[in-house]
């Protein structure tokens, strides 16, 4: 996957529009310098979280500084939910810059700088919900930011970022073609490793294909709440791991080994459901497999109580989930792409057998997917 570790994109989302560029090498400092001065801000704001690294923080920090008056925002390490929109600023010619991890592009912001690749593919390209008390017309002296106006990516810093990062970002890539380009499941399996070491070529690529496959789905429903909702294949269920597993076992998973467990539980439910067959059922498992992701729920004491996951799960699943009747086809029920879940499916996806994803699977490689695959 990829040639290049550069990128160039622009993303249609409802009403707004928006760069990402993906860049490498230390040279392209100078053109980030001018990005920022062309937003002709009198004060800057930077929020940074905690996988904001300290000499790159202190770098943009220092190009803010050089154009205007620059505080910065730190927040506190990494948090599973989405957070709640920040207030914006009354002074429309403050800046937002936004640096960091997902918990930091998860903010209104007018530039995104995501330093992880799970915030570059997922957060730092999506719209915020205007608060809301939001003024339906927003003013220029009081801009309600939902959408930035330009992503920066450096390939060649997410290529130097841990590994146990990495490979959780991954899992957002393998996400989106599990949901929405199957077509690239040949090109991702051959691609992914599990000690996570990929050349900045490789992770422009990824991003590139999260950025293509959002384009293609928010151009028309920028806030996720139809088709769009496939971005956030299996989240829901990996929320409800993460708290249900952690408070079980006292010890949190593997960075993305909750989302891992989402994806795979959401296959379990769908091929419960009769909705989903053994080859996108094992492709699941295949391709997290192959991440080096948690493809089996840990096991007690260890891991949660079924049932207590179970309940878990079903306060997540709320008024219903988005399934897969096939890769990259969600399941439609009631003109909804929601489907509803009673806890019985629920607690027969907990309790199905560890690596094998649903009992009816093919076997260990459907024929249709492992020529495919090699």
């Amino acid at each position: 996957m990829g040639r290049t570790g550069e990128l160039d994109r622009r993303i249609q989302a409802g009403p707004a529009n928006f760069a990402l560029l993906v860049r490498r090498g230390e040279a392209s400092w100078a053109e980030l310098a001018d990005r920022i001065a062309g937003f002709g801000a009198d004060r800057f704001v930077l929020v940074a979280d905690a996988a904001a690294p300290a000499d790159g923080l202190a770098r943009v920090r220092a190009i803010a500084a050089a154009i205007a008056p620059c505080t910065v925002l730190t927040q506190p390490g990494p948090s599973p939910a989405r957070p709640s929109p920040a207030r914006p600023t009354d002074d429309g010619r403050t800046v937002v810059i936004a640096v960091g991890g997902e918990r930091a592009c998860g903010v209104p912001a007018d530039i995104r700088l995501p330093t992880t690749l799970a915030a570059a593919c997922g957060p730092a390209l999506t719209l915020l919900r205007p608060p809301p008390d939001a003024p339906r017309a927003p003013s220029p002296t009081a801009p309600v930011r939902t959408a930035p106006a330009l992503v920066w990516v450096r390939s060649d810093l997410l290529a130097g970022r841990p590994a146990p990062e990495t490979r959780a970002g991954m899992v957002e890539v393998v996400r989106h073609v599990l949901a929405v380009c199957p077509a690239q499941f040949a090109a991702l399996a051959r691609t992914l490793r599990p000690d996570a070491r990929y050349t900045p070529e490789t992770l422009a690529a990824c991003v590139a294909l999260c950025a293509d496959a959002r384009a293609a789905l928010v151009c028309f429903d920028p806030f996720e709440t139809g088709p769009a909702l496939a971005l956030g294949y299996g989240r829901r269920l990996g929320e409800a791991v993460r708290r249900t597993v952690g408070t079980a076992s006292g010890v949190a998973l593997a960075p993305g080994d909750a989302d891992a467990l989402g994806l795979l539980l959401a296959a379990r439910i769908a091929a419960h459901l009769g909705l989903l067959d053994g080859a996108g059922a094992w492709a699941h498992n295949e391709l997290l497999a192959r991440n080096g992701s948690a493809t089996a729920l840990p096991a007690p004491p260890a891991g949660a109580d079924a049932r207590a996951l179970a309940a878990a799960l079903t306060t997540a699943a709320g008024p219903g989930l988005l399934l897969l009747a096939g890769l990259g086809r969600p399941h439609c029920a009631g003109g909804r792409l929601l489907t509803p879940v009673d806890a019985s499916a629920l607690l027969a996806a907990v309790e199905g057998p560890g690596r094998t994803v649903v009992p009816h699977s093919r076997g260990p490689a459907p024929e249709s997917l492992t020529a495919a695959a090699g």
